[in-house]
């Protein structure tokens, strides 16, 4: 092959953009198993949820979002193929929705056809609207002044018991 390319240079230049063609389709396709097996690890280390999915199936559920163009009212349905997060706590629900969303933008943009880059853009949003409900949906931590007033009102009922308790 070597030879041939230094004796009839055009001939042979098909053959090397395959070549290159494949490798640059084996590295994507790669890179996309380490993020699908990273979102997997994440997901049990940083919200104890367990994939439905091994990483090789999260792998090709990810690149089919991305071939298919998934946008903005498909990301429901890609969590969905990912985790089970119905019995979940709202704060692991945002973490989870965060997890996807992150993997999902770190996928090389090359994959996303020219025309489906809307969707991405929609998708990522989507992603990222439902972790900001899911956080909404926590409850809210009391104020310092709330758990003052909160202190004070338990003191005072404690010493109306006490008092009560002297009068019997």
């Amino acid at each position: 092959m070597k030879s041939d390319l230094r004796q009839n240079p055009q001939r042979s230049m098909g053959r090397y953009w395959l070549t290159m063609s494949d490798a640059s389709a084996f590295t994507l396709v790669n890179s996309s198993f380490y993020i699908a097996e990273a979102l997997r690890r994440d997901l049990a280390e940083k919200t104890q949820i367990l994939a439905k999915e091994s990483a090789a199936e999260m792998a090709v559920s990810l690149l089919t979002a991305v071939e298919a163009g998934w946008g903005k009212g498909k990301a429901s349905q890609l969590v969905s193929k990912i985790v089970e997060l119905k019995k979940h706590s709202p704060a692991r629900k945002s973490t989870a929705y965060s997890l996807i969303r992150d993997a999902m933008e770190n996928l090389p943009l090359t994959l996303w056809p020219p025309d489906k880059l809307p969707a991405r853009r929609e998708l990522l949003e989507e992603l990222g609207r439902l972790a900001s409900n899911a956080q909404a949906e926590m409850p809210l931590l009391p104020s310092y002044e709330e758990q003052r007033e909160q202190q004070w009102r338990d003191s005072i009922a404690a010493l109306s018991r006490a008092e009560s308790r002297q009068r019997l």
